[in-house]
């Protein structure tokens, strides 16, 4: 099986990964995602008047456990790629 996500896809997982860490709601976070030329995608979090910067493996860790948590797919059966496609927006692939 594989799943495409959006961009608004990879900020809820990244909220709810930073919200489970923090012990806060996933509404108290917000993130703003980037395209670095030598980092790839990142995402810079503000929760509880703390920043963070997630990178690609972040991300990637974010989307599974968003993916185990929501809709029970076991996250180490998970093969996760991030790429973006500038036509169709920022968009995740992960395999099941």
């Amino acid at each position: 099986m594989e799943v495409l996500f959006n961009e608004q896809d990879i900020v809820d997982s990244v909220c709810i990964y930073i919200a489970l860490k923090e012990r806060m709601e996933p509404e108290q976070v917000e993130v703003d995602l980037e395209l670095h030329p030598s980092l790839g995608i990142t995402a810079s979090t503000l929760a509880l008047g703390r920043t963070a910067r997630l990178h690609e493996q972040d991300i990637i860790d974010a989307v599974a456990v968003y993916l185990q948590d929501y809709h029970q797919l076991v996250a180490n059966h998970l093969q996760v790629n991030l790429f973006f496609r500038k036509r169709i927006d920022l968009l995740h692939l992960f395999k099941y």
